[in-house]
């Protein structure tokens, strides 16, 4: 469970070449790994605080003990079998950042893409599947400090399946090696990500309209009757769209709608 920085640089360094131009890139520009951690959450969150990470600084670990996704749930992110990071950089405004996983989810599409030449799908906020099951999570976290707005994103990308998964997990969660492809290097996987997350960001920032059209199109979540859950409890509706800041409309059961910024998507069948 070792990174190879030179090849990754290498790597990022190409891919900006052929892909992007000449601007020396902000994202992933400077890496820092461990073989265990704890999550690469709170090694972002030291590594800022402590020692002086810049923006566009990712955390990588071979393995975290204590993996967490959205509303706090465990995520498992076992030895050598994904790429498990957590990318830092800052923001100029709060509804910039509400941008931040839209952007996320197409760097993580863009690079399946590129990489396989593979579509993936969107599930509203924050999953990316394939054949509905979930390849990939995002797990965005803005802390405010003095005047300035620090964005902690969490992408975990499921690389290969753990023989000793559990089943439950086996159930909904699917790896670049089930699908039948060629698991890349943790380098190249980090480097494509890292390439189109910055694209993705510069897009959010200059043609946020652009960005959520292009997110649009990938959502699965859209048409669909769900059952939502939020803070406030469960409400049940129908998808209709989504705001310009990726926030879902719902269509409620007494025709009113209502606008929700984050949730647990739970899809119903047609007599639910």
């Amino acid at each position: 469970m070792s990174f190879d920085f030179t090849e990754y640089h290498t790597l990022r360094g190409e891919i900006q070449q052929r892909l992007g131009d000449n601007v020396v890139p902000v994202i992933g520009r400077e890496v820092a790994f461990k073989e265990t951690t704890e999550t690469t959450m709170v090694d972002a969150k030291t590594g800022v605080d402590h020692g002086g990470a810049d923006s566009g600084s990712v955390f990588v670990a071979g393995q975290q003990l204590s993996g967490r996704g959205r509303r706090g749930r465990s995520f498992v992110s076992a030895p050598d079998a994904g790429l498990w990071s957590t990318f830092y950089f800052t923001v100029e405004e709060s509804q910039q950042a509400l941008l931040v996983s839209p952007a996320a989810a197409l760097a993580i599409s863009d690079s399946f893409k590129e990489l396989f030449d593979l579509v993936v799908d969107i599930k509203w906020p924050n999953d990316i599947q394939i054949a509905g099951k979930k390849i990939s999570g995002i797990l965005p976290d803005l802390v405010a400090v003095g005047s300035t707005l620090q964005m902690y994103l969490g992408i975990g990308i499921n690389i290969k399946t753990p023989p000793d998964l559990p089943v439950e997990v086996s159930a909904i969660a699917t790896s670049i090696e089930k699908l039948g492809l060629e698991p890349p290097s943790r380098e190249l996987l980090l480097a494509n990500l890292s390439f189109f997350l910055e694209t993705r960001l510069i897009q959010a920032k200059v043609g946020s309209s652009s960005l959520i059209e292009d997110w649009k199109s990938q959502l699965v979540t859209l048409g669909k009757r769900i059952r939502l859950a939020t803070p406030g409890g469960d409400v049940t509706g129908l998808t209709v769209d989504v705001t310009a800041m990726g926030e879902l409309i719902l269509e409620l059961e007494d025709g009113s709608r209502g606008t929700y910024a984050a949730g647990d998507v739970h899809t119903l069948d047609i007599e639910d």
